[in-house]
């Protein structure tokens, strides 16, 4: 089976029956409302469904997936793409890997063996061998696996685009470089040996990056890349410039827009310290990373890596399963190549040399300042607990996964002492270029538990017990209707996209419907205002948490919680942003505390 031969046989993305997207959002939101107020999103809601409109918009959004086998599809990359900020730290994602040790003197081995795994990937899936996935027997959707190479969200008002150049071999011809940016000065290599079409090898590799080391000097300060980093309109602008100042600079940005990846090497240091590597695989320095790439790798001196992706165009998932896979492969020690026979020769790498003007390096330098600010707006915490992991949860019968989203909400409320929406991310990979659904894990189920967990007045244990479960059955109920495509939120974007589309025609405006304009939408979640946005990024291999990658938090006053679980350990990534009364430090404590408290309710009832 070809990476891509199911593609076609992959089901279409369902739209759901309007009453019970309309049902599952009131009993959703109830958790953080009051009776009261429950009662009036009730009416509103109730008065939609039997409206009009509310049947227009049903049929338009049904006719739409009737033409499109999934509706949503360009919908969604336009809520990314219509995002002005700068993707860092706002939108990208950056992750760093725990398998990879630091190694004196060992950049240009280690930078040679992680671009020789990661174009190994780029291989197979040109020519169909990278395996499919599935889960519990279901083919997922390899769509974003087409994307991830080759990728660029291009700069543009209103809207960005995202250019995708790649093609597998039976597809036609494909980019067959990569870029390389030391110093700042940017290199072109091309992966593949001419005469046989083979990939160059981790020697050849280390022969042109020592090549590109040993002749890049030191241009940091006026290094293009900075450009990217800039808000998105501010970026469109500078970008036109560069392409108006010479001819060379439109084909050296194409050379790098259509590249398989972007790789830095960079005249610092990485370290072992967790904390601060987490922080900077988000944002390190201004010239490390072109924004717009889905994949940027950054090597350092002592042969620390990181991995950051353009989230718009791509899940995180697939860049760290990819991630892991490079990294499980990387040699641990300093090599050399041999110095024998043809191993001597290799292709010259091109560089790429950028006309800069006076605007040019004054925005340079503008992007710079800019840059380090928001550097300053976001904290990142790794928090590992060693009290229990799969292991345990499967003895009991129970989803680890679900286990730590009780965790996360019950140290959200320790610290804060009230109950707020929550994200979680369920994969919609099942269906036709499916990407994701929300989950929103805050239940009336998991705030009965709460409540009796933390009351002063000791509740039972039988009873107690019996309220976890409930908790637990609720929020595995919900995962599962979402990756069914039975959600509520992608419905309810796409009912106030069709809405948008009606409005622009000759008929007259429609007013959105008022439970989506009335105060407790946002306050329960709506339009992204979630006090935690959270994710579970896979299994650890030899109990090595591997590739840790986060985004910053949706909201200002909220945590991004991206984890990984092991047989016998819990690995979370926490973010959240300065200045708001989110407390990284205390919530990152009462997440072990959550998990411990949670440790009784993971046996049978009868050993309790």
């Amino acid at each position: 089976m070809s990476t891509f031969s199911r593609q076609d046989q992959l089901p279409s993305l369902p739209v759901p029956p309007l009453v019970e997207t309309l049902e599952k959002y009131i009993n959703s939101a109830s958790a953080l409302l009051t009776p009261d107020e429950k009662k009036r999103i009730e009416k509103e809601a109730h008065d939609f469904q039997h409206s009009e409109l509310g049947a227009q918009l049903q049929s338009a959004l049904e006719n739409r997936s009737k033409n499109h086998k999934n509706w949503l599809e360009d919908w969604w990359y336009n809520v990314y793409t219509e995002i002005r900020d700068p993707l860092a730290p706002y939108v990208s994602f950056g992750a760093l890997n725990t398998v990879y040790n630091c190694v004196n003197g060992g950049q240009i081995s280690r930078a040679a063996d992680v671009l020789y795994h990661w174009i190994s990937v780029w291989d197979k899936i040109r020519h169909g061998k990278w395996p499919v996935t599935s889960s519990r027997g279901v083919t997922w959707d390899m769509d974003q696996f087409h994307h991830l190479f080759s990728s660029n969200r291009t700069p543009h008002m209103p809207r960005d685009t995202i250019d995708r150049y790649f093609k597998t071999k039976e597809e036609g011809d494909t980019p067959c470089h990569v870029i390389v940016c030391c110093n700042g000065c940017f290199w072109k290599i091309n992966i593949l040996n001419q005469d046989d079409d083979t990939l160059k090898t981790s020697d050849e590799l280390f022969n042109m990056l020592q090549f590109v080391k040993d002749n890049s000097s030191d241009e940091c300060s006026g290094c293009v890349s900075k450009l990217s980093t800039s808000h998105r309109d501010v970026w469109t602008t500078n970008r036109d410039e560069l392409l108006r100042v010479s001819a060379a600079n439109m084909r050296h940005l194409k050379d790098v827009e259509s590249s398989i990846l972007f790789m830095s090497l960079v005249p610092k240091n990485g370290g072992n310290n967790h904390q601060k590597l987490m922080t900077d695989a988000l944002q390190d320095e201004s010239w490390f990373v072109w924004q717009d790439k889905s994949v940027s790798i950054t090597v350092y001196e002592d042969a620390q890596v990181m991995v950051q992706g353009d989230h718009s165009n791509i899940d995180a998932i697939v860049l760290l399963q990819v991630g892991d896979y490079a990294a499980s492969r990387v040699r641990k020690e300093l090599w050399h190549p041999q110095k024998t026979g043809s191993d001597q020769h290799f292709e010259f790498p091109e560089r790429l040399i950028f006309e800069i003007n006076e605007p040019l390096r004054h925005a340079i330098s503008q992007a710079d300042v800019d840059f380090y600010k928001s550097k300053q707006l976001y904290r990142a915490r790794p928090v590992h607990f060693f009290g229990y992991g799969n292991d345990l949860c499967r003895t009991a019968k129970l989803y680890t996964d679900t286990v730590v989203q009780l965790a996360l909400q019950l140290a959200f409320l320790k610290t804060h002492g009230s109950f707020g929406p929550v994200y979680e991310t369920a994969s919609t990979r099942k269906y036709f270029h499916g990407r994701t659904e929300t989950v929103r894990g805050c239940t009336q189920q998991f705030v009965r538990f709460a409540k009796a967990l933390t009351d002063e007045k000791k509740t039972e244990k039988e009873d107690l017990k019996k309220l976890f479960d409930s908790a637990m059955n609720a929020h595995n109920q919900l995962m599962a209707d979402c990756m069914d495509g039975r959600g509520f939120d992608r419905h309810l974007l796409g009912l106030k996209q069709t809405l948008t589309i009606m409005n622009k025609g000759c008929g007259p405006k429609r007013a959105i419907p008022k439970f989506l304009k009335d105060d407790t939408w946002k306050r329960t979640g709506g339009d992204g205002n979630f006090l935690l946005s959270t994710s579970f990024i896979g299994y650890m291999d030899n109990e090595q948490p591997g590739t840790i990658g986060y985004v910053a938090a949706m909201r200002p006053d909220g945590y991004g919680c991206f984890y990984r679980i092991g047989k016998n350990r819990i690995s979370v990534a926490v973010s959240d942003w300065v200045g708001s009364r989110s407390n990284i430090d205390a919530f990152c404590g009462n997440i072990l505390w959550a998990l411990d408290a949670l440790s009784p309710f993971l046996t049978p009832a009868q050993k309790l």
